[in-house]
């Protein structure tokens, strides 16, 4: 449902041209043991960040996951036309 922190730096790197670690990555999600001493501001942010994600009405229909899957073929695929 949501990226891991090594797609997240994938993405990253795609759309801004900008290297970043795994690591940095989770230093920035609460319920990692990297991100356990981020400030109670950016934790609030977070967690009303994914629970407005949550609250979508994709992930509430039957069959969310079979979206998010072919997502990733999709992306598979294009990726690997564009090869």
């Amino acid at each position: 449902m949501f990226n891991t922190p090594q797609e997240t730096v994938s993405l990253v790197k795609e759309e801004f041209d900008i290297d970043v670690s795994r690591q940095q990555v989770e230093s920035y999600d609460p319920t990692k043991f990297a991100g356990r001493d981020l400030s109670k501001e950016l934790k609030e942010i977070f967690e009303n960040t994914r629970e407005e994600y949550l609250s979508q009405p994709l992930n509430k229909i039957s069959g969310a996951n079979d979206i998010v899957q072919l997502k990733i073929l999709i992306d598979l695929l294009w990726t690997k036309k564009t090869m």
